[in-house]
């Protein structure tokens, strides 16, 4: 992630977080593809300082013509549907809930016309394509090298999925956003990721970090703050961030260092 070919190591403590690593080799034996993590579990295993746990495991999945669905081998291995694109699958600490979102060459050609919707089939194929691996280590579980979503990726898929949310979770994902991006390793890191991706990406992920750090700046600041973590978090920190997002998603100038 920051150009050291080692990988990043990640301790997961609690319970509910040794879970989700027990089931990381879970859903890889029931479905014989490579897990790609992202949502909260890639957040903790991205910022310098984690200041949240997660119960949920997110899962990406770049899904060609002819291959099956990684929800349905998940079913049809007897996981237990939960929600629209979950399963519940079962480990010795207890059953995790695992959500699998999915990205086909018919979602990619041709690309939804709503920025939201192309940002979020784009921000998904640009994490499962670039993920990278990171080692977790969790008490009850046998060490793991897992793929992980880079943290630019994190970002783009994190600014699409504010808008079809609850208001606590909506406040979750801003504030991870916040939080990478102030992060004093991983903000450099995001912001060269997001100058160097897709201009279709640059240009909806742009649009959207203007909607939630500017135009709803204050309506996003509440978010925030209705979550514990987020209490000490100021308007000014939401102007910084727009201000960040928006010059690393600017169009590249010629001989503009980055």
């Amino acid at each position: 992630m920051s150009g050291d070919d080692s990988p990043t190591v990640v301790d997961l403590v609690g319970t509910s977080m040794s879970a989700l690593a027990l089931a990381i080799p879970a859903i890889a034996e029931r479905t014989g593809r490579e897990v790609i993590v992202v949502g909260g579990l890639a957040v903790v295993c991205r910022l310098t300082r984690p200041y949240r746990a997660t119960s949920d495991l997110d899962t990406v999945n770049r899904r060609h013509e002819g291959e099956p669905a990684q929800l349905e081998l998940l079913i049809s291995s007897g996981a237990e549907r939960s929600g629209v694109s979950g399963v519940l699958v079962p480990t010795v600490a207890g059953p995790v809930q695992v959500d699998v979102l999915e990205v086909t060459d018919a979602d990619l050609a041709p690309l939804p016309d709503d920025p939201t919707d192309r940002l979020h089939v784009l921000s998904h194929a640009w994490a499962a394509a670039s993920a990278t691996p990171v080692a977790i280590r969790a008490t009850g579980s046998p060490d793991l090298m897992v793929a992980v979503a880079e943290p630019g990726p994190i970002i783009a898929m994190k600014l699409q999925s504010i808008m079809n949310r609850g208001s606590r979770k909506e406040g979750t994902d801003l504030l991870d956003i916040v939080r990478l991006c102030l992060d004093p390793v991983v903000g450099a890191v995001l912001r060269v990721q997001l100058a160097s991706a897709d201009p279709q990406i640059r240009g909806d992920a742009a649009r959207h970090a203007r909607l939630w750090f500017h135009d709803r700046c204050e309506r996003s600041l509440r978010r925030i703050r209705s979550i514990p973590e987020g209490r000490d978090t100021e308007l000014d920190d939401l102007h910084l961030i727009n201000e960040l997002l928006q010059a690393a998603l600017s169009e590249p100038k010629q001989g503009r260092v980055r």
